[in-house]
């Protein structure tokens, strides 16, 4: 029996070691920043420390910058960037991240209204223009009244906060949307082999 079982334990180790060398590492993050000016383009992300892929917190500081893959094929849809990382409506704060401190604002706010179960998928009309046939952009921005309409695909939810004069003009308009959700395959730090959009993928998460 030993005779049969040392034979097994001895392939179990050399495939281990040569795992080693082999395979690489994958991180989901958020992107923050995207540069296509760059040869190959570049993007930073705030690295997602859980480990439920469903239910991430975006919360690895600072923003990670990644070399964007030059093998046609392993680069996914271009990225969206923008600044927000989490809306909280319960704790009434929007977290964003600042470039100029590589931190997190975390901004309180008055929720105006907030819907839950709203999926551009199923083509919820809050969110889904059938007219045109395309989802409606967000965030919507009124600036007489300092008010924000964001639309949060992951958490499927509509929500229209108001901001203090200081928060609402910290920001640009576009600044208050999520960046596209992704996740990168690499061997070596900064640079990724893999790159895939999974808001893009999915339009049912961000």
């Amino acid at each position: 029996m030993v005779r049969k079982i040392l034979p097994m334990l001895l392939a179990l180790v050399a495939l281990s070691v040569m795992g080693c060398d082999k395979y690489g590492d994958v991180e989901q993050g958020r992107v923050v920043k995207y540069d296509k000016t760059t040869k190959p383009p570049t993007a930073w992300i705030v690295k997602d420390s859980g480990l439920d892929a469903r239910n991430p917190k975006y919360d690895v500081l600072p923003a990670h910058k990644f070399v964007i893959p030059e093998v046609p094929g392993e680069m996914g849809q271009e990225p969206v960037a923008a600044l927000r990382v989490n809306l909280n409506v319960t704790d009434k704060t929007i977290t964003m991240y600042n470039f100029e401190t590589n931190s997190f604002d975390k901004i309180p706010f008055e929720l105006i209204s907030n819907v839950n179960d709203v999926s551009v998928r199923k083509r919820h009309p809050l969110v889904w223009d059938e007219a045109t046939r395309k989802e409606r952009k967000f965030p919507e921005i009124n600036a007489t009244e300092r008010t924000i309409k964001i639309y949060s695909r992951r958490q499927e939810m509509l929500s229209e906060i108001k901001l203090a004069p200081e928060h609402f003009a910290k920001y640009k308009a576009e600044d208050w949307d999520a960046g596209d959700e992704v996740r990168i395959y690499y061997k070596e730090d900064g640079k990724a082999l893999r790159f895939m959009n999974v808001t893009r993928t999915n339009i049912n998460r961000r």
